[in-house]
């Protein structure tokens, strides 16, 4: 549909932009010039001939960009259906590290074209944007380009209003779900590792028809949530709940929120009803709700008990998942305390943060000599401190560790966690059929314990059962709504093993963004790409290696890690020799 407005040789359309990148030009053109350019004039061609099919028009195409207008969304999505899956059976013939794919984004609204024939307009600009945030290789549409198809066989899946960069209102979003192709390897996407802390908004409590004293009493009521919230280790707090009583949109809220706090106070006659709800801010779906029934005068007797609740809630919904259950068993919020602070310094990656991990967890043990959890952590602590080389008697630490995990197991640990750990010792110690065993043998009575997935999965890379290390990862990553960065440090080793060198190397990267100083994850990123042949990227990795870790011994690093295969030795000691980290 056209609709034209003539003021001063302009005129106003309105119109389906599509937009598309290629994702890591500058990685693909630094690499191989001479193929990528080759490839590039193939993609412009392809490009070409799909948009002139659909009826588009070609409005530019700059280095490894393009916009395209169409009259209307079927054909725009089809054009870019097209033109993916025909990139995707170019690229099944060449190797993943030099396959092009396009991001795309396609947006439907007002464009206006003067009169030397320049494309303006939000509908251009949005289009960008969508496509700046869709998968590797993938589709995403606004949703007014959504509700304009009404084809059965497009299949999208929302994600949610979003918040675009320089585009004032949140945009709903939509991703093409049958791309990337499945048959397509290099471009399917990892799933997300949930490795950043979650941001939390406070907004005010609704009061209507509440009484000028339960108005005065929410203030207090809020406070205590925030308390406990901002007690949490990993989690930010956002306190917006500054006006008692004034609503506020989502607009308000921080747009790095991601979550949202709404609670209220309905009051009829002398009962009180209080409410709380968490909410996801871009899609608006809830992640718990909670109501408590009083009478106005024992409102105020309710209000640790509001907390504790609220704080309970997020505490399970989006800091560690299950066990949170199992920890709180303990009985004594000094013990859960003690728990949690615990994991926050193992997961510091430092020698110190582990010393500190270590103190705490023997205090745990010494305060509740009762309980099987403080046995067990301080049997994990210590296998940890030994296995990561923080402790300065690594064999002494296994010791320890055994003798905990023992313990645990006689006094009837249900987790499975404790009898994990004397497998994987018993693997370092070269005995591989009685780490199975030790394996097979356990006795997993509450499986929502995620340490115990990740650390049979972290014995199982080392057997070379890598596919059986990747589901068990998942697995304890499904159980930890923000996970200890150690998982998917296993999960990139364990592609790696598995041959899956893209994998790997897109896995490692995201923990290097969150841990820059993993040296795992260093060294599976500068391995893998030396099996992608990218060369110049591989001793780029291995000079920050050499640069953050001058002491590093990678000999000694592979003599560390019980791998029972000595092919994943040589290819190990093969791919960082081509990093430029032989000795």
């Amino acid at each position: 549909m056209w609709r034209y407005k003539r003021e001063a040789n302009i005129a106003t359309h309105l119109l389906v932009a599509l937009n598309a990148d290629i994702v890591s030009y500058s990685r693909l053109l630094a690499d191989d010039p001479e193929h990528t350019a080759a490839a590039m004039s193939e993609a412009r061609a392809v490009v070409n001939d799909e948009i002139a099919e659909a009826g588009g028009t070609l409005v530019n195409f700059v280095g490894d960009n393009f916009m395209a207008v169409f009259d209307e969304s079927e054909p725009a999505v089809r054009a870019a259906i097209s033109i993916t899956n025909t990139l995707a059976a170019t690229n099944a013939l060449i190797p993943e590290y030099q396959r092009l794919r396009f991001r795309m984004g396609v947006d439907r609204g007002t464009v206006v074209i003067d009169d030397d024939g320049s494309y303006l307009g939000d509908a251009l600009n949005i289009a960008a944007r969508i496509q700046s945030i869709a998968q590797p290789g993938g589709l995403s549409v606004s949703g007014d380009v959504y509700r304009a198809l009404d084809e059965p066989a497009l299949r999208f899946r929302s994600k949610g209003r979003q918040r675009l960069k320089n585009i004032p209102e949140l945009i709903e979003v939509y991703d093409f779900v049958d791309l990337p192709s499945k048959d397509d390897t290099a471009v399917t996407p990892t799933r997300p590792l949930a490795l950043e802390t979650p941001k939390v908004a406070i907004a005010p409590m609704h009061l209507e028809g509440a009484s000028s004293d339960l108005q005065s009493m929410a203030s207090f009521l809020l406070s205590d949530v925030v308390s406990g919230l901002v007690g949490l280790r990993n989690l930010d707090v956002v306190d917006v709940s500054t006006t008692m009583g004034q609503s506020r949109s989502d607009d308000d809220i921080a747009s790095n929120v991601r979550y949202v706090l709404y609670s209220g106070i309905v009051q009829i006659g002398s009962r009180v009803r209080l409410w709380a709800q968490a909410l996801e801010v871009f899609t608006q779906n809830a992640l718990w709700a909670h109501k408590w029934d009083t009478d106005v005068d024992s409102l105020l007797d309710m209000a640790d008990e509001f907390a504790e609740e609220i704080v309970r809630a997020f505490e399970v919904e989006l800091i560690v998942g299950e066990p949170a259950r199992i920890y709180h068993e303990l009985g004594d919020p000094r013990a859960v305390a003690k728990v949690y602070e615990t994991y926050y310094h193992l997961t510091s990656g430092t020698a110190s943060g582990w010393n500190r991990a270590s103190r705490l967890a023997e205090a745990l043990k010494v305060d509740f000599p009762e309980s099987i959890l403080g046995v067990v952590m301080l049997s994990f602590t210590s296998w940890v401190g030994a296995t990561q080389g923080y402790s300065e008697d690594p064999k002494q630490s296994l010791v320890d560790a055994r003798a905990n995990a023992d313990h645990a197991i006689e006094m009837g640990d249900e987790t499975g966690l404790a009898s994990m750990i004397i497998a994987a010792i018993t693997l370092a110690e070269g005995d591989a059929d009685g780490a199975l065993d030790q394996i097979s043998s356990a006795k997993i009575v509450r499986p929502t314990c995620d340490l115990t997935w990740a650390v049979e999965a972290s014995v199982r890379r080392f057997l070379g059962q890598w596919e059986e290390a990747v589901e068990l990862v998942d697995q304890a990553m499904d159980l930890s709504p923000v996970n200890k960065p150690w998982y998917p440090t296993v999960l990139a080793s364990s592609y790696y093993v598995g041959e899956r060198y893209e994998q790997a190397a897109a896995v490692a990267e995201e923990v290097l963004e969150f841990q820059p100083q993993n040296i795992e994850a260093l060294l599976v990123l500068a391995a893998s790409q030396s099996e992608l042949g990218l060369e110049r990227r591989a001793r780029a990795t291995g000079d920050m290696i050499r640069d953050r870790f001058p002491q590093a011994n990678i000999s000694e690093w592979l003599a560390s890690n019980p791998y029972q295969d000595d092919r994943f030795i040589t290819r190990w000691k093969k791919d960082l020799e081509g990093a430029g980290l032989g000795e």
